[in-house]
């Protein structure tokens, strides 16, 4: 038996705090397009039931377009089992309000809900109570849930605690809402797991994107993730200390990005201490990353290195500027960044606000 867990596509995301408008149209195609062909590749492969671990959906702002698209998906693969697990983002959606859903379509509620295929039990519960779950022993049980642990970034009504599912004949716990893949271990007989999400969005969530594939064989349960998604994004860091000129400020950052795919998403952050008298362009490198790759952005983090004592006894308006700078109660930090601005504005330059 073939089962995939995945969770959290967020389909509809807006994602124009991260993209321009026509980039964020396209990849929220390309994230429904991602989920249509995990379909389409479980029903080739002969897998027997798709897992959704929550937050198939954005919002209840989600268009009723892409809720129909879902359900024509699943009806259309009346072979493959959907167990679909609402989380957070999915409160308020209407899909499954709809009436008449697909007979291979099956939901939770705020109760302890459980399904078998075969020997596999599953169960799920959008509201879960560790201390009235009761599961089968002789069964292969897998837990559909969506949560986290306790901590600073989690609501409380995010939290899972962990601790008090030991010990209930659990041997796969399938997570959503952490988008990035992890695994630990729950007790001597299971394990909990985060498929993370198909797609990434943002460059928050960078690095591989897929589901987990579990298989059943013999009464034991195996789980591998499975790199999926049509696009990674990547954050790379490139140090311009030390750098003599644009053009090579340039060539440092086609080094960093070597062997990317030109298909992906990268962001690329400049850093190090570049001298101020050095005028940096990072649009000028993004334009040249932008033509290397579906889309790309540059985040300029480089620190302006100012020698004071270059300027003790320099006769200009430049040396005046950095001495009554040096001169003032600003931090060293304001004071590098002032006399950045200032070196820029005197030779011209748009400043960087």
């Amino acid at each position: 038996m073939k089962l995939i867990h995945c969770a959290d596509l967020h389909l509809d995301s807006p994602m124009e705090s991260n993209l321009p408008a026509d980039r964020a149209r396209e990849r929220r195609s390309e994230i429904l397009s991602t989920f249509q062909k995990l379909i389409e590749h479980a029903d080739e492969n002969g897998a027997d039931a798709i897992l959704i671990a929550g937050d198939l959906f954005d919002s209840k702002r989600t268009a009723k377009k892409t809720e129909q698209y879902v359900l024509s998906l699943i009806e259309d693969h009346p072979d493959l089992e959907f167990f679909y697990l609402a989380g957070n983002h999915d409160s308020g959606n209407r899909m499954t309000d709809a009436p008449n859903l697909p007979q291979n379509l099956h939901t939770f509620s705020n109760r302890w809900t459980s399904y078998s295929i075969g020997d596999v039990y599953i169960t799920g519960s959008e509201a879960p109570d560790p201390e009235s779950l009761v599961l089968p022993e002789d069964k292969i049980n897998i837990l559909l849930l969506h949560g986290q642990k306790a901590d600073g970034n989690a609501s409380a009504d995010d939290v899972l605690p962990f601790g008090r599912y030991k010990n209930k004949n659990i041997d796969y716990m399938a997570l959503g809402h952490l988008h990035k893949y992890q695994e630990a271990t729950l007790d001597a007989r299971g394990v909990a797991c985060y498929s993370g999400c198909l797609e990434g969005r943002g460059f928050d969530e960078c690095g591989q994107k897929g589901y987990v594939l579990l298989e059943e064989k013999n009464g034991r349960l195996s789980h591998t993730f499975v790199p999926f998604s049509k696009r990674a994004l990547h954050e790379i860091r490139c140090s311009l200390t030390n750098c003599f000129s644009q053009t090579d400020a340039e060539r440092r950052a086609l080094q960093a990005v070597e062997g990317i795919p030109s298909k992906d998403l990268v962001k690329l952050v400049l850093e190090g201490a570049v001298s101020a008298e050095l005028l940096i362009d990072p649009m000028r490198i993004a334009h040249l990353l932008s033509e290397c790759f579906y889309f790309a952005k540059i985040a300029n983090k480089t620190r302006q290195l100012v020698h004071p004592e270059n300027y003790l006894h320099d006769v200009s308006l430049k040396g005046e500027f950095v001495r009554r700078v040096m001169a003032s109660s600003l931090t060293e930090s304001e004071k590098e960044r002032v006399i950045a601005c200032g070196f820029r504005a005197l030779s011209g330059e748009e400043l960087d606000v």
